[in-house]
């Protein structure tokens, strides 16, 4: 009974978003000139894994007070299994610490036997450190106005990385340039996710953004880092002609998220549910990576 009860502490979903996002950084490798291993592919997507999974668990470990108040109907709320099952949270606690811990070595290995920069590790080991000091005492990161920055530059920046050094082995000004609208997008995601815990947040005293400036500051901040990341890829459109990739066509597809945060504002303003608001920005995040993978596959198996 305990084995089921553990694994639900495991959201597929967010998962997904880790594929999607290693998926995009990868598949950007091939098309800027990367060759496809799949032994590295699979071994440095692990290290991903292991990692995400780990802030599955410390999360949840840590926020069981905080979670006591959430809903669990609420589709990226906390699995509410260790409120309910105190007795499994030593078990989480070491699970997310082995994870860690392993998802670490893993990314040593690779770099030390498999021809893996040196870079992977560093940006690897400052994300896992970041997802346990996310919710984790004595930095508790969430509970000092960071918890945002973090998921941004994490998502935004760190796994699509990951997944580029893993094929591409360097950066390149392409991928340097895409990271600062990517980041833009992870940062859209935590406020969206922040945005429908307000309350739940400011009772565990997490000074998020949302807590700090409310509802509609941040679907207006979200729509201005949508246009931002629009206005980019056009200016990059300009910059890097030379670019097998149609940077035009990446604009295009920027308009889902950027439409998405307009009718998000719009709502906020009507006082509409905050929920749905906040699920609509996610949504769209996920068309535009969906959109982004399916070009870049395209331009892949071209390549291949």
């Amino acid at each position: 009974m305990r084995l089921p009860r553990i694994l639900r502490i495991i959201r597929v979903h967010i998962v997904l978003g880790g594929v999607l996002a290693f998926f995009l950084g990868s598949l950007l490798a091939i098309a800027e000139g990367g060759s496809f291993d799949v032994t590295k592919f699979v071994l440095c997507y692990a290290v991903v894994l292991l990692g995400d999974l780990s802030t599955h668990y410390s999360n949840d470990f840590f926020d069981v007070d905080v979670d006591k108040y959430s809903e669990q109907r609420k589709f990226f709320a906390g699995s509410k299994v260790l409120v309910h099952n105190p007795n499994l949270q030593p078990l989480a606690r070491s699970i997310s610490v082995s994870l860690l811990l392993l998802s670490n070595a893993l990314a040593i290995c690779l770099v030390l036997f498999l021809a893996i920069p040196f870079e992977f590790f560093i940006i690897f080991l400052g994300a896992s450190l970041a997802g346990w000091f996310y919710s984790a005492p004595p930095l508790r990161l969430v509970s000092r106005g960071l918890g945002e920055i973090i998921i941004a530059c994490v998502t935004g920046f760190a796994i699509p990385a990951l997944g580029y050094l893993a094929l591409r082995g360097q950066f390149d000004p392409l991928f340097l340039c895409f990271a600062v609208p990517f980041t833009m997008y992870g940062l859209i995601l935590s406020l969206s996710l922040a945005a429908s815990d307000i309350e739940i947040d400011r009772k565990g005293l997490k000074r998020t953004i949302a807590v700090r400036k409310g509802a509609r500051s941040v679907f207006s901040l979200i729509l201005i880092l949508a246009a931002a990341s629009t206005v980019a890829f056009l200016f990059y459109g300009q910059l890097l002609p030379s670019s097998t990739i149609n940077v035009g066509l990446v604009a295009l597809f920027s308009v889902v998220p950027l439409l998405a945060g307009l009718i998000a504002f719009a709502g906020i303003s009507q006082k509409q549910h905050v929920n749905r608001l906040s699920a609509l920005n996610i949504a769209a995040l996920f068309v535009f990576n969906a959109l982004m993978i399916g070009y870049l596959l395209v331009i892949a198996l071209v390549t291949l």
